[in-house]
C-alpha cells in the first residue's frame, strides 16, 4: 500500500471513535473524485447514505464494518438513481431505477458510492484506453496506461480517493488494472458473486470483484457481503502447497520475475512447475477465448450496433463486429475443449493448492503508442483463469529503483477462495518485508 491509499480499518476506526463522519468522508471522496480527471465518470450529489451510516454509528449498530465507507463501482454496474455509461455514449444518458444486486448488498452492508468509475466501453479491451469519457492514466505515470477494463476503479484506489472499488473481469480487467496501479485485485470463482444488473461483455467468463489496498481489506469486504468464513487470518502457510509457474503458456516467456520467484520459493517452500500439456499439445487459450467472447459480445451488442453504430467508439465496434463472423458450432466446440482443459488442470493440480505467477509480464505500456501495443502480453497470465473459473489474486510489489509497481498473481481451486486471500495475506508480508527487499536490493545491484 502506499501513502496515498487508505484502508478500511483505519477509517473504521476513525468513524468509530467520532475523529470523523460518513458524511465528512464522502464529501472528502467526493471533491477528490471531481478533481481527479477522468478517473470518475459520474459523482453522486446527494449524502443520503452517508447520513444513515451516520445514524447507526451513533447508536453503536453499525450493520457491518463496511459502515460509512466510501467506494467508488465501475461504470458498467447498475446503480439506482446513478447514471450508468458503461463508458459509451450509447448509454449516455442512462439512468437505472435500481442497484445491481452487489451494489444493493455493499450498501445494506453500510458501504456509500460516491461515484462511478470509468471504464474502456462496455469492458471491451485490456488496455483501458477506449472510452468515450477519457483515458485514466497510470497514476505511477501519466504517459502510461492504467490498464483495462476497470481502469477507472484501479486508479481510485491507487490514488487514495476510496480505499475499496467493484470492478468486472471477463480476461483480467480487474487484476491487470491492479497490477499496472499497484492495488490488489480479486477475482473470486466464478459466480460467486452476483453479476445480475452488471451489462455484459462475455456471459460464460464474466466475474465480479474487488480492487482494495490490502488483502484484508478484500476478506473484511468479502466478510460484509455475507461470506463469514472469509475473515479469518492465515498465519500457518505450512497447511497449504504452493507452485510457481515457471512459464507463460500464451507468451512463452517467464511466468514469475527471477528474483521473486527465489524469495517466495524460500519463504513459502514452494516448487517449479509449468501449465501442463493437454494431450500433448499447448492450449490456446486465447484462441478460445476470442471465439467464445467474440460470438457471445455480438449478439449482446447486436441491437444497437444495428441502430446507433456511430455512438459507439470506432475500436470497439470493429471488434464486436468479427463476432458476426464466428459460428455457433465454434462457440460449442470451444466451450467443450475448456471444460476438458479444466478437468485436466483440477487432475495435474490435485496436491498443489496455490498456483504462483506474474500477473502481467510486462511495465504498463505507453498511452499513446501507434499502433497500441501490449494486449496479448497484458492478458496472457490473466485470461487461463477466467477460462477455468478459478479465483485469483493480484498482489502489487515495488522493487528498488523501480518507478512503476510489479505484482504477483495467485491462484487457487474453484470454490478455494478464503485459501487464495488468506495465502495472499500471508505472502503480502513476505512482499514487504527487509528480507524481500534485501533479496531485491541485490538483484536490482548485482
Amino acid at each position: 500500500m502506499t501513502s496515498k491509499q487508505q484502508n478500511i480499518t483505519g477509517l473504521a476506526t476513525a468513524l468509530t471513535k467520532e475523529a470523523t463522519s460518513a458524511e465528512r468522508l464522502a464529501n472528502e471522496a467526493k471533491t477528490q473524485a471531481k478533481d481527479s480527471g477522468p478517473i470518475f465518470i459520474t459523482v453522486k450529489e446527494d449524502n443520503t447514505d452517508a447520513a444513515t451510516s451516520d445514524l447507526y454509528l451513533r447508536t453503536g449498530k453499525r450493520r457491518s464494518a463496511l459502515e460509512g465507507i466510501p467506494i467508488a463501482v465501475k461504470d458498467v454496474i447498475d446503480t439506482g438513481r446513478l447514471r450508468t455509461t458503461m463508458g459509451s455514449n450509447v448509454f449516455a444518458n442512462n439512468v437505472p431505477s435500481d442497484d445491481a444486486p452487489l451494489v444493493k448488498q455493499l450498501r445494506q452492508a453500510g458501504a456509500n458510492v460516491i461515484g462511478k468509475t470509468n471504464t474502456q466501453e462496455f469492458s471491451y479491451g485490456i488496455r483501458g484506453d477506449t472510452g468515450a469519457f477519457g483515458i485514466v492514466t497510470n497514476p505511477h505515470d501519466k504517459t502510461r496506461i492504467a490498464g483495462g477494463s476497470s481502469s477507472g476503479s484501479a486508479a481510485a484506489v491507487a490514488e487514495g480517493i476510496v480505499p475499496l472499488a467493484i470492478g468486472t473481469d471477463t480476461a483480467g480487467s480487474i487484476r491487470v488494472p491492479a497490477a499496472l496501479c499497484g492495488v490488489v485485485g480479486f477475482k473470486p470463482t466464478y459466480g460467486v458473486l452476483d453479476t445480475d444488473g452488471i451489462f455484459p461483455l462475455s456471459p460464460s467468463f464474466d466475474t465480479a470483484g474487488l480492487l482494495a489496498g490490502s488483502v484484508s481489506d478484500v476478506q473484511i469486504t468479502m466478510n460484509a457481503l455475507g461470506f463469514a468464513d472469509f475473515l479469518a487470518e492465515f498465519e500457518d502457510h505450512s497447511s497449504l502447497s504452493f507452485a510457481i509457474l515457471t512459464d507463460n503458456p500464451i507468451t512463452g516467456g517467464p511466468g514469475l520475475d527471477e528474483t521473486a520467484g527465489m524469495v517466495l520459493a524460500a519463504q513459502l517452500g514452494a516448487t517449479e512447475t509449468s501449465h501442463p500439456l493437454v494431450q500433448g499439445t499447448k492450449v490456446d487459450f486465447m484462441g478460445l477465448y476470442n471465439v467464445v467472447r467474440c460470438r457471445e459480445a455480438f449478439l449482446i451488442h447486436e441491437q444497437y450496433i444495428s441502430t446507433v453504430p456511430e455512438k459507439y467508439q470506432a475500436t470497439v465496434l470493429a471488434r464486436l463486429q468479427e463476432g458476426q463472423n464466428v459460428a455457433e458450432e465454434q462457440v460449442t466446440s470451444a466451450l467443450e475443449v475448456i471444460g476438458k482443459v479444466a478437468n485436466h488442470y483440477e487432475k495435474i493440480f490435485s496436491n498443489t493448492d496455490i498456483l504462483i505467477s506474474s500477473t502481467v509480464p510486462i511495465d504498463a505500456p505507453f498511452i499513446d503508442e501507434s499502433p497500441p501495443t501490449g494486449s496479448k502480453e497484458l492478458m496472457s497470465q490473466c485470461v487461463i483463469w477466467n477460462l477455468l473459473g478459478w479465483p485469483a489474486l493480484s498482489l502489487p510489489y515495488w522493487a528498488p529503483g523501480e518507478a512503476l509497481p510489479k505484482s504477483v498473481q495467485l491462484v487457487g481451486k474453484p470454490g478455494r477462495d478464503v485459501d487464495v486471500l488468506r495465502a495472499g495475506r500471508f505472502m503480502e508480508k513476505i512482499l514487504s518485508s527487509q528480507t524481500c527487499e534485501r533479496a531485491f536490493q541485490a538483484s536490482h545491484f548485482s
